[in-house]
């Protein structure tokens, strides 16, 4: 589905691609950039799926929250996706 972008210099963008709409977000939020990040990240090294990987980010993160919030340190969720993983 295509999106259509329309910045502050009147300048307008149609696209379906999600590294090209990242870049040209405004991001001013930390975990926002992150993701930010990672499409680009991931755009450059592959190519492709840039909206995948940030939907997967996104979810590590929400299901992140509630851990963070009741004073787990994230390094020790970090370890435990890594064990998880392994």
């Amino acid at each position: 589905m295509d999106k259509l972008i329309h910045d502050d210099k009147g300048t307008v963008t149609i696209s379906n691609d999600g590294a090209t709409i990242m870049k040209l977000l405004d991001i001013v939020h930390p975990a926002a950039k992150i993701l930010a990040d990672i499409a680009k990240s991931q755009d450059s090294e592959v190519g492709d799926g840039t909206t995948n990987v940030v939907l997967l980010a996104a979810e590590f993160l929400r299901e992140a929250k509630p851990f963070i919030e009741d004073g787990v340190h994230s390094q020790n969720f970090i370890k435990l996706i890594f064990y998880i993983i392994n």
